[in-house]
């Protein structure tokens, strides 16, 4: 005879065949149904079917980090969220819009150390954008060229300030013609970068005046813009110069560690994003920060579009090395 245990065991299979197997079959998949709304508000289509699986699944994998890297977090910290490059898998990320192995040709043209008193007070809040000297937010793509637009951006900005007048000079000349080790759209480095336009007395056209002549480098002999001098320096620990640089200079190029960053949507990064300077593997500039904040930040400018972050800007907090901000910092003058 079933004894009473085997009764409710089998009643219990029943329940799960009548209630959860139809549900898996029949019913929506939740994460499938939030793939279709996202790819209607990023404008994407797969039409492949192993394509779209593939996405589908690296959609999954972004949601999952979403909800892990949202742990931990203040009302103010980052907030990560769904963007345009939610549906590539992290290695995809690192392959099409970062520099994996960018902490493996940092410059060994330094500048030497400055000496800087120990002790010194800064303004509580600078950002370059509120005098007008930043030009608009680049769209880098799939070009590995960071390193050319945070130079290039930060030259433009120090010409501005001189001129009191922005104006758009030619990353693509320098994607084309600097050398130093620096490839192109298949990576480079600020500091040598720098180096080389120093050593070349390299001058940097408007990006209205420069043509390019069978894709390839033509600098021609428009006027443009020539560097006077510049530091490239680690301040890890001494972050207070960082600072110093921005108020009293201008803004920054520095090397960083975006790879968390696939899934910013704002907010100040605090958490989950590695100051290792063997993990550098992007290029940004930064405009300014604030000190008054509840957690004091660095103004991050991006050069993946004004719709990533906040309108291409990002807030990664102060005297943390955070992201590796301090690890490889540039400043310039222009003449």
């Amino acid at each position: 005879m079933a004894s009473w245990s085997t009764y409710v065991q089998g009643f219990l299979y029943i329940a799960l065949l009548f209630f959860f197997i139809p549900i898996k079959i029949n019913g929506p998949d939740k994460v499938e149904t939030q793939f279709q709304q996202y790819l209607t508000t990023f404008n994407k289509s797969y039409d492949d079917p192993e394509e779209y699986l593939n996405k589908l699944q690296a959609f999954k994998l972004s949601l999952e980090t979403i909800e892990l890297l949202n742990s931990n977090k203040t009302n103010t910290s980052a907030q990560y969220g769904l963007t345009k490059y939610s549906d590539l898998l992290p290695e995809e990320f690192v392959s099409n819009h970062l520099y994996a192995n960018l902490s493996q040709r940092l410059s060994l043209h330094h500048s030497r150390p400055q000496r800087v008193e120990r002790r010194f007070s800064v303004p509580g809040k600078i950002d370059w954008r509120d005098k007008h000297v930043v030009t608009e937010v680049h769209d880098q793509g799939t070009c590995g060229a960071c390193w050319a637009y945070a130079v290039v951006e930060t030259i433009e900005t120090m010409k501005a300030i001189k001129t009191n007048k922005t104006e758009d000079f030619s990353v693509q000349e320098i994607i084309d013609c600097a050398g130093n080790n620096n490839n192109g759209c298949d990576g480079g480095d600020t500091c040598s970068l720098l180096a080389w336009m120093t050593y070349t007395n390299f001058t940097l056209l408007r990006e209205r005046d420069y043509v390019r002549k069978n894709h390839q480098c033509n600098p021609g002999s428009m006027e443009g813009v020539k560097l006077d001098s510049y530091i490239c320096e680690s301040f890890v620990g001494r972050e207070q110069i960082m600072l110093r640089l921005l108020a009293e200079n201008g803004p920054l190029a520095v090397a960083i560690n975006a790879q968390t960053w696939q899934n910013y949507v704002g907010g100040v990064i605090e958490y989950h994003c590695d100051g290792d300077a063997g993990k550098l593997n992007h290029a940004v500039q930064i405009v300014g920060y604030d000190l008054t904040a509840s957690i004091p930040y660095y103004i991050v400018r991006n050069s993946w579009g004004p719709d990533f972050g906040n309108g291409g800007y990002l807030y990664i907090a102060v005297d943390k090395n955070m992201c590796g901000v301090a690890n490889e910092v540039s400043a310039l003058t222009v003449l």
